[in-house]
């Protein structure tokens, strides 16, 4: 009978265990899911701030552009709404847009207005890591935006990156100080980063104007202090990892529980 017994209790464990393992799996999954969503979640046009009601809006939420090919027609203000993008481009001139957005990239709302003194095409790349050589720079929003002209030609623009820093913050796994963040190129005759004079508007975008079109990042800068450059460091383990192991230690630590509980008792 003690024998039936603790076979049957045994038993009992066994399932416990199981289940619980079931449980740390969908936790896990749950978990990974909801991160990836928010990831990959596009902003449809009425989440974005400033956008004019005139503006032309094109819902390719599904898309990852890869050698995207979009036309913004002079003074007509266009938004485009990728899966982990959402652009809006104003330009006084027709111009010819290839994009390629990087699938690590996190969702961004990014506004690029120009006024060039000729028809253009413009190559944009935006990337997670630096592109062109450019070296990694420290505190960064894991944000490069590559812009390059077909040609040679005169312009003035405004570029502009929506900050929402709680997001920030939890993507980066650290605090992000919103005053402090500034817009900065890639100089390639100094081979080194510049900032560039960058403020918030009213919509909470950090703005900065240019003549120039190169690479572009945004950083996180102390008070009169020079932006330094810094090797590629390891980011910190990301929740969904943390969370996991997490759960596993209790599994453990319940599974174990009840084995000496179960050999107590008898």
């Amino acid at each position: 009978m003690a024998k039936k017994t603790q076979t049957a209790n045994r038993a009992k464990i066994s399932v416990l265990i199981a289940a619980l393992l079931m449980f740390a799996s969908l936790s896990m999954a749950y978990a990974g899911a909801g991160i990836a969503s928010g990831a990959g979640q596009a902003l449809g046009a009425e989440n974005v701030p400033g956008v004019s009601g005139n503006a032309l809006q094109y819902n390719k939420t599904e898309t990852t552009p890869v050698c995207q090919m979009e036309q913004v027609m002079a003074g007509e203000p266009a938004l485009f709404c990728y899966r982990n993008m959402t652009m809006l481009m104003n330009c006084t001139r027709n111009c010819e847009l290839n994009v390629t957005v990087d699938p690590t990239v996190k969702p961004k709302i990014l506004a690029l207005s120009v006024e060039p003194n000729q028809t253009m095409k413009l190559t944009l790349n935006i990337s997670g890591s630096p592109l062109e050589g450019a070296r990694v720079m420290e505190r960064t929003l894991n944000f490069y935006l590559g812009i390059e002209p077909n040609a040679t030609l005169q312009l003035s623009a405004q570029i502009r990156l929506h900050i929402n820093q709680t997001a920030l913050s939890q993507e980066l796994n650290r605090e992000v100080n919103a005053s402090r963040l500034t817009w900065m190129y890639w100089n390639r005759t100094q081979a080194a980063w510049e900032t560039v004079p960058s403020y918030m508007d009213q919509n909470g975008y950090l703005v900065c104007n240019t003549n120039h079109f190169s690479t572009w990042t945004v950083a996180e800068i102390a008070d009169a202090e020079t932006p330094t450059e810094s090797e590629p460091t390891q980011n910190a383990l990301p929740m969904e990892y943390i969370f996991a192991v997490v759960v596993v230690v209790v599994i453990v630590v319940l599974a174990v529980g009840l084995i000496v509980f179960k050999r107590r008792k008898h």
